[in-house]
């Protein structure tokens, strides 16, 4: 049995979003973590878009966003979670 893999392209982006929402988290709360997080990897892609018009080779890919999203809602899920039960 084997495991499913991950490209590693994804897995940068999941583990620079999960970054980037502890940083943002720790100062702001993770309301303001979550949104960083899919607004610079929206940014990214929309990047890599206005670079390829310029000649140049990077992919833009929903997936690469999903996966920073992804990174970062880890982070905050918990968050999230223990803010609701405690009500």
């Amino acid at each position: 049995m084997s495991f499913p893999t991950l490209p590693q392209d994804k897995a940068n982006h999941f583990v620079y979003g999960a970054v980037i929402a502890c940083a943002v988290a720790l100062f702001f709360g993770p309301r303001w973590a979550l949104g960083v997080v899919a607004a610079l990897a929206a940014l990214k892609e929309a990047s890599d878009w206005w670079q390829n018009r310029k000649g140049g080779s990077h992919g833009v890919e929903f997936w690469d966003a999903a996966a920073t999203i992804a990174g970062g809602a880890i982070v905050v899920a918990p968050m999230f979670w223990q803010a609701v039960s405690h009500r």
